[in-house]
């Protein structure tokens, strides 16, 4: 599931929310709403959703839910709690961002200054024999998605169908930094174009690595502030002990293929890796957006500075979000989905922060809802 695909549809919905028809009786309290909301989604019969959970919190609509409904798999056998946990593949690129920017803060790193300040000679070689020329892609570039390296986890399906050979395979970041020079090529010259690319940031998980000297998880979790936060169900699988009195955690689809038995360093070293619920990415969001992550007051204009390059036009990249304003609605968004079906999102016109997972299936349809709940609720407020 790609950020495209949710890009696209959540650019729809900001467009056509004001016009949509309610399902639902939106005079009842919220956490009614939005559990019939879920209970809508699971139920639809022109989607195959086996569960979703969601979480939203805006405390200037007084709004501070977890829910979940349906199923954990697809096999139907245990009851979807909110409190699973879930790989959120690429959603860990804003983590990752973040983390690159607190560092910025504290005078380690340079977003303007060319990767190889920071990378190994090893995987400075490996890109300038794939054709690249490393001194001219700039930390920012990585960030933004606009240093022409080829993406090696989707730019094409070779790693996936690789993948699925042996699930069991432990891959390292150099490995996957090869393969992105084996399978393609230059996507053009650094600050050119919009590609997106997990290579890009499986570089800047090495730069968190290296500049915090502790590893990607502890330098993450330091970064980010995760404990004092309340964050106690968000880990970097298998880079550090999975927390203590979690229930077990939500199966992830590749279509109808069972993926959760692959091993996760498939998506690990920055561009994927972390598990969390969606209580905790949308406490991450509400964090973020409301100065408790970041230490100076410049750091979060510059992560959401606009950028050169929008892709589709109705979307743009930032600093490891998406940015999405819709023309009928003039509403601004920031958001990131990931591969198995998560997706989170900020409103700040709202200062609400959701976060919503699918079992499986790719569908938005309560998104769309909570989305036109949220404005109805905005809309309604004595």
């Amino acid at each position: 599931m790609t950020i495209r695909y949710y890009l696209l549809c959540m650019a729809l919905c900001l467009l056509s929310c004001k016009n949509q028809k309610t399902a639902v009786n939106y005079e009842d309290s919220p956490e009614e709403v939005l559990t019939r909301i879920l209970e809508e989604e699971v139920q639809a019969t022109d989607v195959n959703v086996a569960g979703v959970s969601l979480t939203v919190i805006s405390p200037q609509l007084g709004i501070n839910f977890s829910g979940a409904s349906g199923y954990d798999s697809t096999t139907k056998n245990q009851m979807l709690s909110p409190d699973q946990p879930f790989r959120i593949a690429s959603l860990t690129k804003t983590f990752v961002s973040t983390s690159i920017l607190r560092l910025r803060e504290k005078g380690l790193v340079s977003i303007d200054d060319p990767i190889t300040d920071y990378i190994s000679k090893e995987h400075i070689a490996i890109l300038k024999k794939g054709g690249y020329i490393p001194s001219k892609i700039t930390v920012k570039h990585c960030m933004m998605h606009t240093s022409g390296l080829f993406d090696y986890a989707e730019g094409n399906m070779d790693y996936i169908t690789e993948a699925s050979k042996d699930p069991n395979k432990r891959w390292t970041r150099t490995e996957q930094i090869q393969w992105a020079m084996d399978h393609g090529t230059p996507q053009g010259a650094p600050g050119e174009n919009y590609h997106y690319s997990d290579t890009g940031y499986v570089l800047l998980g090495e730069i968190i690595e290296k500049q915090t000297g502790k590893g990607l998880a502890q330098g993450m979790r330091e970064l980010l502030k995760f404990d004092q936060l309340g964050m106690s169900s968000t880990w970097l699988e298998s880079l550090e002990d999975r927390p203590n009195g979690l229930p077990t955690s939500v199966r992830r689809y590749m279509d109808t293929i069972d993926a959760t038995v692959w091993d996760n360093s498939v998506d690990l070293y920055g561009g994927g890796g972390l598990q969390s619920t969606t209580r905790d990415l949308a406490t991450f969001l509400q964090a973020l957006f409301s100065d408790k992550i970041y230490e100076q007051s410049e750091t979060l204009p510059v992560m959401l500075l606009k950028s050169e390059f929008s892709g589709d036009p109705l979307t743009e990249y930032r600093l490891g979000f998406g940015y999405i304003k819709g023309k009928k609605s003039d509403i601004e968004a920031y958001m990131h989905s990931g591969f198995w079906g998560t997706l989170f999102i900020h409103f700040p016109a709202y200062n609400c922060s959701i976060a919503i997972n699918h079992t499986n299936d790719e569908s938005n349809g309560a998104l769309q809802k909570v989305i036109d709940y949220i404005q109805w609720l905005d809309e309604h407020q004595s």
